[in-house]
């Protein structure tokens, strides 16, 4: 069985992999036949399958220590010459769009596949390569930079995801001091922040307006692969979510003061939800090997992949220098293997982020297996249904990770869910903002930022806090750096895992067996016509925001 740390990486020739995508062009314009045509696919798709798993795999290393020089070098390397892939890949993409067998291609792949490739190329046109390069640049050093600050702090030389273990303990004392020392921290670097971001917002609307566009939200939507929803789609979410959602979160924040005594709440509260944090119990070796008999007691599937993955290395979840701060699952198509990587710190979240990433894995293990997955990729927003659905449906063996204190964190983890849809959908309304209206100043985008937040979460302060109370709290959320407009589609999963939730309290079976239907789609089917699909409610509908305010509302009592 291969594992992760002995897959060769080799530094892929940007000269050679652009002529043999060049010749894959050529071959699937020359091809005579439809047979013809989809032998060539085939030896594209295991190319890709190659290409992709290379440069993953650098990333993986690069992610792991971000200090290594070799895989920094790579890195930096692949972002150069990533663009330029792009646009040559985007060409093949075209070869199926105008393809004299598309009447036959659409007969055997879906439709949402030809939707998929069209923005593909679109947001990949070769004018704005060079943007892209820089583009690449910036982000890489944004990663580097927030990858390189240490915190001074309770005796501990903390990275930025390791001091936030203090920012959900039972001390409040401690959590202010905590978040206090993470506020400075963004504070003392503010001017790179600044000057990072302004460049971002500066290349991508260069980008958008030379293809022709007002500014980059059109082209930022595209490669966000928004294709069954708008931005007045999005807006009216946002108006339901300040209707129904903000009351909701606004009663559960009521009831944690009530329990823990604190009159008026301040940010360094604002992810307590119980008098003791709910943390889970034993080593690191004994969560997984509950994990282990927990997906085995899921289904024979669950527990066969997350076997399989632990067997081949394919999760580094502990906190350390140098370590990218964030979490993600990343998936190695050559190897059909998902590899998980997160920054375990102690906290309650250590479970969320196992089993959210591992609703991840199993999604990606299931597109290695569908023919069109690597043409055209499941979108963000039904990807992360997948992941955070899966955080719901561990319910049943919560107490192997907590004992006497599960119920104490499903009301945190519940009660986080629903509170989360109001800050993601600041992030999102921040960046359309900020795209919308490029020559916004760094101290306007602070202010717009203030201001929202005090509108969408009424209840708490971020006075006295250093950075946070001016505005600054959106610079430590590496998305709206690294990837813009992707975190709406938290919020429309999170809505569609409550309605999991709700589901799972009545049948869990019923509730499974809709999960891994979900799942079984894959890519085929838009988000919209997945919930359909599914007897899902749409995040875009107002009545679906009464139902899942009173399931929610019932489950925690309020």
């Amino acid at each position: 069985m291969v594992k992760i740390s002995e897959i060769k990486y080799v530094r892929p020739d940007k000269d050679e992999v652009l002529a043999k995508l060049a010749d894959f062009k050529r071959r699937f314009e020359s091809a005579q036949t439809i047979e013809e045509f989809y032998a060539v696919h085939d030896e594209y798709k295991q190319y890709d399958e190659q290409m992709g798993t290379n440069i993953r795999i650098a990333f993986i290393r690069f992610t792991q220590d971000t200090r290594d020089e070799f895989y920094a070098a790579e890195q930096d390397y692949l972002d150069e010459i990533g663009p330029e892939i792009s646009v040559a890949s985007a060409a093949i993409c075209n070869c199926y769009l105008t393809s004299k067998f598309r009447k036959q291609l659409e007969e055997r792949f879906p439709k949402v596949m030809f939707t998929n490739l069209q923005m593909a190329v679109d947001a990949n046109d070769p004018r704005i390569v060079n943007e892209r390069v820089e583009e690449n640049k910036l982000t890489t050093a944004y990663t580097k930079l927030m990858s390189t600050i240490v915190i001074d702090f309770n005796g501990e030389k903390l990275p930025m995801s390791g001091i936030r273990k203090y920012f959900t303990d039972g001390d409040r004392q401690l959590r202010k001091a905590a978040y206090m020392a993470f506020g400075q921290a963004i504070e003392d670097n503010k001017r790179q922040l600044d000057e990072l971001y302004d460049q971002l917002v500066d290349v991508r609307t260069r980008m958008g307006r030379k293809l022709g566009y007002d500014n980059f939200s059109p082209l930022g939507y595209l490669q966000m692969q928004r294709n069954c929803y708008t931005k007045e789609d999005i807006a009216k979410f946002r108006a339901n979510v300040l209707k129904y959602l903000v009351p909701l979160v606004c009663k559960i924040r009521k009831k944690v003061g009530e329990n823990l005594g604190i009159d008026k709440q301040y940010i360094y509260d604002d992810a307590v939800f119980t008098k003791e944090e709910p943390k889970p119990i034993g080593t690191p070796e004994q969560i997984f090997a509950n994990a282990s008999q927990m997906y085995n007691q899921m289904s024979p599937e669950t527990g066969k992949l997350f076997d399989t993955m632990v067997e081949s290395e394919c999760f580094d979840v502990m906190s350390r220098e140098g370590k990218w701060g964030g979490g993600y699952c990343e998936g190695l198509p050559a190897y059909k293997l998902p590899f998980i990587l997160s920054n375990w710190n102690g906290s309650a979240g250590d479970i969320d982020v196992l089993t959210h990433e591992f609703g991840h894995a199993l999604e990606f293990y299931k597109s290695f297996f569908i023919e069109s997955e690597f043409l055209s990729s499941i979108s963000m927003e039904t990807a992360e249904v997948h992941s955070m659905s899966m955080e719901f449906l561990a319910y049943p063996w919560l107490d192997k990770f907590f004992g006497d204190k599960t119920e104490e964190y499903k009301f945190y983890h519940i009660g986080g869910a629903v509170s989360f849809i109001p800050y993601g959908t600041i992030v999102d309304y921040f960046q359309q903002t900020c795209y919308d209206n490029p020559d916004m100043t760094p101290a306007q985008r602070n202010e717009f930022y203030n201001s929202i937040e005090k509108q969408f979460l009424p209840y708490m302060t971020t006075e006295g806090v250093p950075a946070i109370q001016d505005g600054r709290r959106w610079q430590r959320q590496a998305h709206i750096f690294e990837s813009p407009f992707y975190y709406i589609d938290y919020c429309f999963a999170q809505f569609t895992a409550l309605q999991f939730l709700a589901l799972s309290q009545q049948d869990y079976k019923a509730a499974f067996d809709k999960y891994i239907k979900f799942l079984d789609y894959g890519g085929t089917k838009t988000f919209t016509e997945l919930l359909d699909a599914c007897g899902l409610l749409s995040p875009f509908e107002e009545e679906s925001f009464k139902l899942v305010v009173a399931s929610c509302e019932k489950i925690l009592k309020l």
